[in-house]
């Protein structure tokens, strides 16, 4: 059952990969994107991952892609894709040439040396071993104070001479 699902949402993924590059809308691309990007989220969701699952749809579904929905909405230029004629021809042989030889070597390759699959550790002890009050307080707070100054930077840089 699990390895059906896991088909399933893989194909989802390579569909909609395939539609981001090959949507001649930008509208069209960034959603396919979002597509794509909440299917590798479920890809983590079923290897047990689910920070990693949490983290991919807060950082790059949340973040990134309604940053470039702001950006593509808030420009007013021409936002269709306009195709020129160019030689792709080579790069396309040679990038399928690529993908053959590593599907032929991922196929080929003796996979029985690998241990089984690695231990994941639950959110609680990604947090405890991220925030270990012990151990990593001082370059912690170091690294609060560097952000600190640079947010500061970055408002005394972007503010108007009155």
């Amino acid at each position: 059952m699990n390895i059906i699902v896991f088909s399933i949402i893989s194909a989802i993924t390579i569909l909609s990969a395939i539609g981001v590059i090959s949507s001649q809308r930008i509208m069209h691309s960034v959603l396919s994107l979002a597509v794509m990007l909440l299917s590798v989220a479920a890809v983590y969701a079923i290897l047990n991952a689910e920070f990693l699952a949490v983290i991919q749809v807060l950082v790059y579904t949340g973040g990134v892609v309604v940053l470039l929905l702001f950006a593509t909405m808030l420009t007013r230029s021409d936002l269709q894709l306009k195709r020129e004629s160019s030689d792709t021809k080579p790069a396309v042989a040679a990038v399928s040439i690529f993908a053959i030889g590593l599907l032929f070597y991922i196929v080929g390759n003796n996979w029985k040396s690998l241990k089984g699959p690695a231990v994941v550790g639950s959110v609680k002890n990604i947090g405890l071993l991220i925030f270990n009050v012990k151990k990593d307080v001082i370059p912690f707070e170091i690294i609060s104070l560097v952000l600190l100054a640079a947010m500061v930077g970055a408002i005394f840089l972007s503010r108007k001479e009155a």
